[in-house]
């Protein structure tokens, strides 16, 4: 196997360095990334608006399912936080009776 093959070569620029291109593994560098019309650049989660009751409904949903046997304290503890981390405020009033729905399925 000759050295040509085992290491890429130097290029003529300044540094003398092997080219980006070049590197073994064909690691993309930010300063020569060119973007494509079909190229996927911004995360696919993001695509579609939900309207407040979907999400709502989601954050019912899963919290059945992750924490439905709790007590309903524990039930609308996690649902006020679920709440506040996809900001929604709903209202403890409003809280506590999703808890208590969760909590009687």
């Amino acid at each position: 196997m000759s050295d040509d093959t085992r290491a890429p070569q130097p290029s003529s620029g300044p540094d003398g360095g092997a080219d980006a291109a070049d590197s073994v593994g064909g690691a993309v560098h930010q300063d020569r990334k060119l973007s494509h019309p079909d190229e996927q650049s911004e995360p696919a989660m993001d695509m579609h608006a939900t309207d407040d009751t979907a999400r709502i409904q989601g954050v019912v949903v899963q919290t059945r399912a992750d924490v439905g046997d709790k007590s309903e304290e524990r039930i609308a503890d996690v649902l006020r936080q679920r709440f506040l981390d996809i900001g929604l405020d709903l209202g403890d009033d409003r809280i506590r009776a999703l808890a208590a729905e969760v909590a009687g399925s």
